[in-house]
């Protein structure tokens, strides 16, 4: 059977590579014996020339060549009108991988039809799925992709003598920049946060260059060396920043077709014109850093990836920061294909029932570890804030979720008795504001069985797989019927529409829960981490897109945790940020009067769950300020375990029905089903939740 490889397509310069025989991973060559291929295309010959050649096109100035598409992958606006035809990132980007496939297929004397092939950590799920799509274009089965700094990472473990520990890859290409934390064992690969940017990376240098010298060219003769789209002078510049990483200054000479100068250009001049670039690359390791929980002194090596590395400014950087020298023994050109050609000899084999399995006699892989990535980018949907005014972006899954992950949220929706059709933005960003997001798309939810009309929850399923790719599925609850999902594209008005108040109101009104949790002495241990993963499942089951959950903690004082939030990434943190002793460690504290507070003026459903484990303290004083709240119409749902005052629960609870004995054990199902009560309710009545 034919070898699966793998593939490091780059911004500037691509490679492939194998797995020999001999179990070492080795990058494939072209006829030439270089290793590294241009990603370079010209249409200056009329047709379609990849690799040397086109960049040789390139130095000549010819226009029908293109370049550093890599970074416009899934761009839809993107277009090149190069011999004869419009071409996409896509399109283009299949062009080189079609070169690499037959540049392999030639030297290892068989068909080449599967490859892994790595993109850039901060890649977006619309840039990954532009990769695989242009890898399907070139005649290749794209069974799964990988990180460049992971795929680094998992080269370098191949070293002889690699040690154990946490590393920093610095990846900095010719158009990407991305940093990982990796903590690398004999038996696996764990990224432990992520952070990059696909628009910075080595041609950036280039272009401070390239404007430098046009000042120097025009302040000489009064040409314009940017005129045109120069790709000359940017041959020219990359290699002047090649020679300046060797010498202290070199030469570079330049033209606008009509007078030429030469110019000498230092070492010094070219770091403090670059300096911002640098800086750039520095406050994005910081927040990998921070994003991990690390410091400086937390990281056993730094791990240089890219060609741009080979800058003596980011050598010294590094070892200014981490107190050492990058670390050396893989060379930064070829990290990336090394790495990719090791995932690719992982891969399952056709007619194998085990992942992974090797035909038999075949060697063991010294890079056969366990490997678990993240994603760089957090998942989330549109919805509407909890008042209904405006739109926000909720939060599902969030950057540095280990992959693959899924996160379940259910829908409110009125299943109409023909056409249903239920809609769902899903994007990638960081804040809460649709304004400042990457849309994926809209994502329709459709296939209602017959007869089904009327007020039902929809379990919709958001899910990052391996290659951090989105999947979405749906489950009609009523019925368990597993409805269809398609993916269509944005229509014209998205964001505008979303920028704005809502065009209509909604069918659901608003709720607000508070989860107020006795986080007293006896909570320590066990307790706590079942109360939070019991948070957790609730979070899980509540319709983000119209409630709003909240915490509060109190033992012998109350303090709010998280005001009422419809982000599932707050609400995460602030359950997962719970301690013991933060407000003591007694039960004199109660939280009905700051569950007043807190829901005074919010409109819709109004309800505090509230957890205790003991005896409370000045018990009668808490039983008239809870009934205080339910005379204002917040729904008390009262939770007890452990040494928790059935009788008491009773009298704190909204009603009978809202009081819930329970144990340790059974704290998570208890808050699913409470949580799920409320989803499938009507919120803003005296609604009681059934006892268990």
């Amino acid at each position: 059977m034919a070898p699966a490889v793998g593939i490091d397509l780059g911004t500037t310069y691509s490679a492939v590579a194998w797995m020999t025989p001999g179990g070492k991973p080795e990058v494939i060559a072209d006829e030439a014996g270089e290793p590294l291929t241009p990603s370079v295309v010209s249409f200056a010959a009329g047709r379609p020339v990849v690799g040397p050649a086109a960049k040789e096109d390139q130095a000549r100035g010819e226009q029908d060549v293109a370049a550093y598409f890599k970074s416009r992958m899934g761009d839809r606006e993107f277009r090149r009108f190069l011999g004869g035809r419009d071409w996409t990132a896509t399109g283009l980007s299949s062009l080189v991988l079609g070169h690499l496939k037959a540049q392999a297929e030639q030297a290892l004397g068989q068909p080449v039809t599967r490859a892994v092939i790595t993109v850039p950590e901060y890649f977006t799920h619309p840039q990954r799925t532009a990769t695989m799509e242009a890898g399907r274009i070139a005649g290749l089965d794209v069974p799964r992709i990988i990180s460049e700094p992971t795929a680094a990472a998992l080269a370098y473990g191949l070293r002889p003598g690699a040690s154990a520990g946490r590393f920093l890859v610095y990846d900095l290409g010719g158009g990407t920049f991305d940093v990982s934390l990796v903590a690398l064992t004999a038996d696996s690969l764990d990224v432990l946060a992520a952070a990059g940017d696909h628009e910075l990376g080595g041609r950036d240098w280039d272009d401070r260059l390239a404007l430098e010298l046009h000042e120097r060219f025009r302040a000489e003769t009064g040409g314009d060396l940017l005129a045109t789209d120069n790709g000359a002078l940017l041959v020219a510049v990359e290699q002047l920043k090649r020679s300046l990483s060797a010498r202290r200054s070199a030469e570079i000479r330049v033209g606008d077709g009509q007078r030429t100068s030469r110019y000498t250009v230092s070492r010094a001049e070219l770091d403090a014109m670059t300096a911002d670039l640098l800086e750039r690359t520095a406050l994005l390791t910081g927040q990998a850093l921070a994003d991990a929980g690390l410091a400086w002194a937390d990281v056993d090596g730094v791990l240089p990836v890219g060609g741009s590395t080979r800058m003596p400014m980011v050598a010294a950087w590094v070892e200014r920061m981490s107190g050492r020298p990058p670390l050396s023994g893989i060379h930064p050109d070829h990290a990336v294909a090394l790495g990719a050609a090791v995932q690719a000899a992982l891969l399952p084999q056709p007619g194998l029932p085990a992942a992974g399995s090797r035909p038999q006699g075949a060697p063991a892989l010294p890079g056969s570890k366990r490997i678990r990535d993240v994603v760089a980018h957090s998942l989330g949907m549109i919805a509407e804030s909890e008042d209904g005014q405006r739109y926000v972006n909720s939060i599902l899954l969030r950057r540095n979720t280990a992959i693959p992950s899924q996160e379940v949220r259910p829908y409110q929706f009125d299943v109409p008795a023909s056409d249903a059709e239920l809609e769902v933005y899903l994007t990638q960003g960081e804040t809460g504001s649709p304004a400042e997001c990457s849309y994926l798309g809209r994502y329709q939810v459709t296939g209602f069985p017959a007869g089904t009309s009327g007020p039902d929850v929809i379990d919709v399923a958001y899910a990052y797989d391996e290659n951090a790719v989105v999947g979405v599925e749906a489950v009609q609850r009523s019925t368990g019927a597993r409805l269809r999902v398609v993916r269509d594209e944005l229509p014209d008005d998205v964001p505008d529409r979303f920028l704005g108040p809502p065009a209509r109101p909604r069918a659901r009104g608003p709720v607000t829960v508070y989860l107020a949790f006795d986080l007293s002495g006896s909570m320590s241990g066990r307790p706590l981490l079942e109360a939070q993963r019991a948070a957790h499942a609730f979070v899980s089951q509540v319709d983000l897109t119209s409630t709003a959950v909240g915490l509060i903690a109190f033992s012998d004082s109350v303090l709010v945790e998280l005001a009422a939030s419809q982000s599932a990434t707050a609400i995460g943190q602030a359950i997962d940020g719970l301690r013991i002793g933060r407000t003591g460690i007694g039960n004199a504290g109660h939280p009905f009067d700051h569950l007043l507070s807190m829901l005074d003026d919010r409109a819709g459903g109004r309800y505090g769950v509230v957890l205790a484990d003991g005896v409370w303290s000045r018990q009668p004083h808490a039983v008239e300020r809870a009934q205080h709240c339910h005379r204002q119409q917040i729904e008390i749902i009262a939770i007890g375990f452990g040494q928790a005052d059935r009788k008491f629960l009773g009298q704190i609870a909204s009603s009978t029905e809202q009081a819930f004995f329970t144990t340790v054990n059974d704290l998570a199902t208890t808050f699913s089903t409470i949580a799920r009560e409320l989803t499938e309710g009507t919120p803003g009545t005296r609604r009681g939740v059934r006892s268990r």
